[in-house]
């Protein structure tokens, strides 16, 4: 397992370079990301990674984004750690992370279950509740 402290201190680097619009900044993503990947960092790293978009609900990763496209490739394993975080903290990309599953065909029910629950939620921000039953309606109609 690779040394903790690089994923931390890159995830620091990616927090920090979250501006005033609340957009993080895509080449420090990008680079952090590969720093990341470079030492060696595999599935040990999605749970951190879900707890920066904890920490900033409402913030802006990218679409999907480096850190996205990175936990994405643990197919299998990432979405158990997810669903956890969603019901903790459910956040702007972990919500839409949560589509991605269901249009992969990977646990839908249950991930269309977690969005029902967060967009009814009264602790949840309300841009990520109104996200959360855009995806439910969209999922319904497809």
């Amino acid at each position: 397992m690779a040394d903790m402290e690089i994923l931390e201190e890159m995830i620091a680097k990616i927090e920090a370079s979250i501006d005033e619009y609340d957009e993080a900044d895509t080449s420090v993503i990008y680079d952090s990301i590969d720093a990341i990947t470079n030492a060696g960092y595999q599935s040990e790293a999605i749970e951190p990674l879900l707890q920066l978009f904890e920490r900033h609900p409402l913030a802006y990763f990218g679409d999907p984004g480096g850190i996205v496209h990175f936990i994405e490739q643990f197919s299998g394993e990432y979405e158990n750690f997810l669903a956890e975080s969603v019901k903790r903290t459910p956040a702007s990309t972990t919500v839409w992370m949560l589509n991605r599953c269901i249009n992969a065909g990977e646990r839908a029910e249950e991930f269309m279950g977690l969005l029902q629950e967060i967009a009814g939620r009264t602790d949840v921000a309300k841009d990520i509740k109104e996200r959360a039953q855009e995806f439910v309606d969209f999922q319904a109609n497809r």
